[in-house]
């Protein structure tokens, strides 16, 4: 409104706008209050809300989450996404429960559901509810992480695949071979071997794919199962042949393309070029420092679906407006 709108004006404005928007009047009604026809009422009403007097915003939590989905799926090619609003709560648990959710509802019309590793991922099995999914095989991606030290044991891939298995009443197809091998040649008898073999490629074939997305920057109190060759000779290697994430404990730069590193060759795991190929692929991570490895994971094809935090979700989009 303009500074030099007439006071009376200004005080029948405000008295429209108060009896409609906080006293809940009908317009007629206030048009019988001010005594003037319904329609001036109507006239006032769109004045002030076009001039600011009147500004209408939703409060609730989930509108913040809406808002951002939207955004941000304006800006990446995914077939959906959920923004978690944590609270109090461990962002990671949070997450943890809305994906648990979203793969109860998604794994009705699934055969086989492909789980990977990482603290989101078993934070997703841990948060599973008990429900009827026998017709459906859940399978490990990809081999077994060290126990001990700071890796933790339940962010193992055949302990999810196990447990998410158990709450579906479905039959878990696993393979007990390590992560990391000693050499190429023992990984390669190893994916010749049949139950890997088999494991693997039933993996390859799945429906919906759940998967942990992790960043190439070594994090203080945080370990994942990449975090032995997290020194800073190893990041000054990777990061100059341009990595920004690693998935299945597979390094990516920011198109999505696989980065051979000296261990690339000892892996036992689902190839990117495979977990391509699932329909939907799902990727669950919160934490700042991953937006740029979440970015590029969305836009290389690695994943076409998110679950992550509000935080998050805005160093994402914050990070798409400044043109990542």
């Amino acid at each position: 409104m303009e500074i030099g709108a007439d006071r009376k004006h200004v005080e029948l404005l405000l008295q429209v706008a108060r009896l409609y928007y906080v006293d809940n009047l009908t317009q007629q009604e206030i048009a019988r209050e001010i005594g003037y026809s319904r329609s001036t009422v109507s006239r006032l009403l769109e004045f002030a809300r076009e001039s600011g007097v009147v500004r209408i915003s939703i409060a609730h939590p989930l509108e913040r989450q809406i808002y951002l989905e939207k955004a941000v799926s304006k800006h990446l090619p995914v077939e959906f996404i959920r923004v978690t609003n944590p609270g109090t709560e461990n962002p990671i648990n949070s997450v943890g429960k809305t994906a648990a959710e979203v793969l109860v509802e998604m794994s009705k019309n699934a055969k086989v559901l492909a789980v990977g590793n990482g603290r989101t991922v078993a934070a997703t099995a841990s948060a599973m509810p008990q429900v009827h999914r026998s017709d459906c095989t859940v399978v490990q991606m990809l081999g077994s992480i060290p126990g001990g030290g700071r890796l933790e044991f339940g962010r193992d891939s055949p302990t999810i695949c196990n447990q998410i298995a158990h709450r579906f009443g479905a039959f878990s197809a696993r393979m007990s071979v390590p992560l990391f091998v000693a050499s190429p040649e023992l990984q390669k008898g190893l994916l010749r071997e049949e139950r890997v073999a088999t494991t693997l490629t039933l993996a390859s074939r799945a429906d919906l794919a759940i998967v942990g997305v992790a960043n190439v920057d070594l994090v203080p109190g945080e370990a994942n199962s990449l975090t032995p060759f997290l020194n800073s000779e190893f990041l000054e290697i990777v990061r100059r042949k341009g990595a920004v994430g690693h998935i299945l404990d597979q390094l990516y730069d920011k198109d999505g393309n696989e980065i051979k590193t000296s261990f690339s060759e000892r892996t036992i795991a689902l190839s990117l070029a495979s977990l391509r190929r699932i329909p939907i692929r799902i990727g669950v991570a919160c934490g700042q420092e991953k937006t740029h490895a979440i970015i590029s994971a969305i836009n290389g094809g690695l994943i076409n679906a998110l679950i992550t935090d509000e935080n998050t979700a805005r160093s994402i989009l914050d990070a798409l407006k400044r043109g990542f």
